[in-house]
C-alpha cells in the first residue's frame, strides 16, 4: 500500500513538535500550514519564553498593580489552571516556577535556607488577582509558567483544525503530549513505547492511540535522591521541597487536555491516593512509583 503523507518538526513552546497529517487528497501541506499558524498564534499569544505574551506581561508587571487583560480564551485557560489548582488541594501551582532556580539538574539545592525562604514568598498561584480588567500578580518578583497546560491545549487546537478539514488520519505530539486522529494511513494502529524504568529496552507499554490523547507527566529517568528516598522534579509551593508523589503518570483520554488534567493532579498526590484516584477517573493509565515499579491497567 502507497501511503501518501506530509509531516514538518518545528520548536515551539520550548518542545520539539512533531505532526504527521494524511496527505492521500492532496490537502496535507495546506493542513500543516494551519497547524503551524495555529502553534505559531498561542505561543506567541501565551508562552511564557516570548516577552509579549500574556503570561509574560503578567510576570514583567507583578507587583506594580497594572492589570493584562484577558480575553475569553484567555480567560478560559486561567480557570482551567485554577480548577487543577483546586483539585490538586493547591500543589499544582505555576507560580512554583521560581524555585527550580535553587536547585542544580540533579535536583541538589543551591540556595541557603533563607534564600529558599524568600522564594517562597513569592509562590502561590491565589495570590493570582483575576479581575474585569484583567491579570495581575500581587508582589514583585512573582511570576507564572503555563507552558505545561498550553502545549495540551495547542496539540487539541491543532487536531480540532485538522477535524474540521476533514483529515481522517494524523499524529500530533510535542514533548510529553501527544493526540491522533484515526488510525495511521496504512491502517496500522498508532503506538506510542514506554520504556521501563529498570533499565532494559522493554517496553512498560505500547499503547495504542488512535483517536485519543495522551499525557505523560513526570521523568523517572531524572528522578532525584535525597537522604537515601527517591523522588520526582515536581516542587511544592509549601515548603520548596520535592513532592514525595509518583514520579511518572500517562494518562489516555479523549482529548490531550484531558489526559494532562488527570496526570497532572495525580503525580502530586501521594502514591496511593493518586492510584486510586486514577482507578476512578475510568481512564486507561500507568504510573511509577519512587521503588520504580510499575502500575495501571496500561501497564505489561
Amino acid at each position: 500500500m502507497i501511503v501518501n503523507t506530509s509531516e514538518t518538526r518545528l520548536n515551539v513552546l520550548g518542545s520539539s513538535c512533531h505532526i504527521t497529517v494524511d496527505n492521500s487528497k492532496g490537502h496535507g501541506d495546506r493542513l500543516l500550514t494551519l497547524a503551524t499558524e495555529e502553534l505559531a498564534r498561542l505561543e506567541q499569544k501565551f508562552s511564557s519564553f516570548q516577552p509579549a505574551s500574556i503570561v509574560s506581561s503578567i510576570n514583567q508587571c507583578a507587583g506594580t498593580g497594572s492589570y493584562t487583560p484577558l480575553d475569553a480564551e484567555s480567560l478560559s485557560l486561567f480557570n482551567y489552571v485554577s480548577a487543577l489548582w483546586t483539585e490538586s488541594k493547591h500543589l499544582f501551582d505555576p507560580s512554583t516556577r521560581i524555585l527550580e532556580d535553587c536547585y542544580d539538574d540533579k535536583g541538589r539545592l543551591l540556595a541557603s535556607k533563607d534564600q529558599l525562604q524568600g522564594m517562597l514568598k513569592l509562590v502561590g498561584w491565589s495570590r493570582l488577582e483575576i479581575a474585569n480588567e484583567g491579570a495581575r500578580l500581587e508582589e514583585k518578583g512573582m511570576l507564572i509558567d503555563l507552558n505545561s497546560c498550553i502545549r495540551p491545549y495547542a496539540i487539541d487546537s491543532v487536531r480540532k483544525i485538522m477535524l474540521n478539514n476533514e483529515i481522517e488520519h494524523a499524529l500530533i505530539e510535542m514533548d510529553q503530549d501527544m493526540a491522533t486522529i484515526g488510525k495511521r494511513p496504512d491502517g496500522a494502529n498508532w503506538l506510542v513505547g514506554v520504556r521501563r524504568p529498570s533499565g532494559s529496552r522493554t517496553a512498560i507499554a505500547r499503547i495504542k492511540l488512535n483517536d485519543r490523547g495522551l499525557s505523560i507527566r513526570g521523568d523517572f529517568e531524572r528522578s532525584v535522591i535525597h537522604q537515601g528516598e527517591r523522588f520526582g522534579r515536581a516542587l511544592s509551593p509549601i515548603d520548596g521541597q520535592s513532592i514525595p508523589g509518583l514520579l511518572g503518570v500517562a494518562v489516555l483520554a479523549d482529548t490531550c487536555l484531558t489526559a494532562c488534567s488527570a496526570a497532572s493532579v495525580a503525580r502530586l498526590k501521594t502514591e496511593a491516593a493518586a492510584m486510586q484516584w486514577l482507578e476512578s477517573l475510568g481512564y486507561p493509565w500507568f504510573a511509577i512509583d519512587r521503588s520504580m515499579n510499575c502500575h495501571g491497567p496500561l501497564a505489561v
